[in-house]
Parts: C-alpha cells; structure tokens; sequence
C-alpha cells in the first residue's frame, strides 16, 4: 500500500471531526486537497470511509446552490446509506408546524444530489441505490406529495405510454423533472414510491380518481386534507413522520473537539 493511500483514513477522520465542529466548509477544503494530491478515486474512498450519519450532515450542508465535491464524487450507496439520517434534526413539533420548509429542504438536497451534474449513468445509480431502501422510498414520495395532482397525472401517462413519455402535466412544477427522472431510471423504483404515497393506487387508474376535488385547479389544504380523510394518499407530514421514524436508532459522538487546521496530513 502506498504511503498516500495509508493517509486515506487520517484523512476521514480529519472530516469526521470538522463535520461534528460545524465546520463543513472546512471539510470541503480537506477534500479539495485530498483530490489535488491523490485524485477523485481517494475522495470516493475517504467518503465511502465516513459514518452515514457523518456523511449525512456533510451533505446536507449542501444543496443545488452550493458547489460541493462530495456531492458530485460520493458514492450512490454511500449516499443511499447517509439518506437514512437526513430526518435526524427534525422534532415533532417541527414536522407539525413547519412539513413545507422541511419537504423544501429535502428536495434541495435530493435534487442537488441527482442534478449536480449530467453524468445520466451517475443519477440513474443514486436514484437506483436510494430507492432500493424504505427510507429512501419515504424520502422520495415525500418530495411528491408536494404535488399530488402532476404525480398522480404522471403516473397516469406513464402508465399508459411508457417512462420515456413527455412527462407533460397541466404544471411546470420543478418535482415533474424529478419524478420522471425516478420513473426512467428505475421502474420498479417509481412504483414502490407511488404506492407509498398513494397506499390505495391501482395501475392503470389515476391515482386520485373518485375523491373529491382532485380536478380542481386548487391543490390547497382543504383538497389534500379531503384526500386524505379518502385514504387516497398520505400527506407530506405523514411522510415526513414516517420518513423521521425511519432514521436509525444508532447515535454518533457529537462531542468530538475541533482539529488542528495546521495538522498536515499530506506529510
């Protein structure tokens, strides 16, 4: 083994303990220079090295507005095993008050995730690896319940004219890319999330076809709480509890003290 190779798990450690410090750009910097010495391939490593839940904080210090190597260079199933711990912060009480904000803040992250780059091979293994778990299919129909009516359009075209349709709805609502993208890359995939989201969906049907209201240009909180009451989807609330109730039980060291930033661990 070389001796840059043996400085692989210094170098997790080193961002282990800026990420418990609060210190994400500073670990960003770590992996700048590790690429610049080592290449991409180390960065993989070191990030595949990293706990999920460390891994998880370090992500979600990033979303689509932010250039972030680690996002464009983690692993999918790294990435896939650190979505369990995104609902880790969240408390009831925010879930209660506030699903938007977190729904918004969880589609950041997916979509800085899977859009970080055109590399289509790349979005097609996060989005397959995410998707062959239960949090990450929570995650997913989260994110669709923010609009049920183009989901629920979607699923209908698809269904009737394959993945590779338009993906045409009556919106341009920015989930619509997303979500054709999930049905393009993993079929199998599209439809676990769509039976989370709307448990009673028959293939072939549209999904909320028979409740009342769902032709309504309207998607407010009177419509989905009508749904709802119907059983024909779950809310973004309960998907986010859902989504929170999955997260492992298993709890990191927060109390780790901040590094040196002189430490050279290229030496």
């Amino acid at each position: 083994m070389s001796e840059e190779k043996t400085n692989l798990p210094a170098i997790s450690r080193q961002i282990t303990e800026l990420v418990l410090a609060g210190s994400p750009e500073h670990a960003e910097e770590t992996l700048n220079e590790t690429a610049e010495h080592m290449g991409d391939l180390a960065v993989v490593e070191v990030l595949d090295a990293l706990e999920p839940q460390v891994a998880s904080m370090h992500l979600s210090a990033f979303d689509g507005s932010k250039l972030s190597l680690a996002t464009l260079l983690v692993s999918p199933k790294a990435w896939a095993q650190s979505l369990a711990f995104f609902a880790a912060p969240w408390s009831d009480d925010m879930i209660e008050d506030e699903p938007e904000l977190l729904a918004e803040a969880l589609f950041a992250h997916i979509h800085g995730m899977l859009f970080a780059s055109d590399d289509q091979d790349r979005r097609s293994a996060l989005i397959h690896e995410a998707l062959a778990t239960d949090w990450g299919t929570t995650a997913f129909a989260a994110l669709f319940s923010t609009a049920t009516q183009e989901i629920a359009e979607l699923a209908t075209e698809i269904h009737d004219r394959g993945p590779y349709s338009t993906g045409q709805t009556s919106s341009d609502h920015d989930i619509v890319p997303l979500a054709l993208a999930v049905a393009q890359s993993d079929p199998e995939g599209w439809d676990r999330v769509l039976f989370e989201l709307f448990p009673n969906w028959q293939p072939g049907e549209h999904p909320l076809e028979g409740h009342e209201g769902y032709e309504e240009e309207d998607t407010g909180i009177d419509e989905e709480e009508t749904a709802e009451a119907h059983g024909d989807f779950r809310s973004t609330q309960e998907l986010l509890q859902r989504l929170r109730k999955q997260v492992p039980t298993r709890q990191i060291d927060t109390r780790s003290s901040r590094p040196s930033l002189g430490e050279d661990i290229f030496a």
